[in-house]
């Protein structure tokens, strides 16, 4: 199992943070590579996005679920998925707290990577996965600080 959390504050209300990741159609919006997606309901989104350790790229088909929220406050995504020789089960964790315009987002993910491609060597895998959630979430924070901006 992986795991990577950090925090970042931005300007903008705890609603705005939140939202943003609440409302799928906006969430895959944010996920690097992304070559196509399917609301399946309010809850639910199929994905696919490009991904790979080195030279070893290739596609995830992915299912995205919001399992868990509270509104302003919190919000639980879990996702499975497979492709390229590996299959992945996370855990996106987001918190925020503040008022007015500064929130504080923490954030923590939980990865389990099992395959062929898991069994290059734990600190490509590590290094790979870590890559891809630094890159999510700073999309995640530039969209905020854009949105401030108009």
């Amino acid at each position: 199992m992986l795991t990577f959390e950090d925090s970042f504050e931005v300007k903008t209300t705890p609603e705005k943070s939140y939202n943003q990741v609440a409302d799928l159609e906006e969430l895959v919006k944010l996920v690097p590579d992304l070559i196509s997606h399917e609301k399946i309901s309010d809850t639910e989104m199929k994905l696919t996005a490009k991904a790979g350790v080195s030279f070893i790229k290739g596609k995830f088909d992915l299912v995205l679920d919001v399992t868990e929220s509270e509104a302003n406050k919190m919000i639980t995504l879990k996702g499975r998925g497979n492709g390229s020789g590996a299959s992945v089960d996370f855990t996106l964790n987001f918190q925020f707290t503040g008022e007015n315009d500064q929130t504080k987002v923490q954030w923590k993910a939980e990865m389990n990577i099992v395959g062929t491609a898991a069994s290059m060597g734990a600190r490509m895998m590590k290094s790979a996965a870590q890559k891809y959630i630094t890159k999510l979430v700073a999309s995640y924070k530039k969209a905020l600080e854009e949105e401030q901006v108009e």
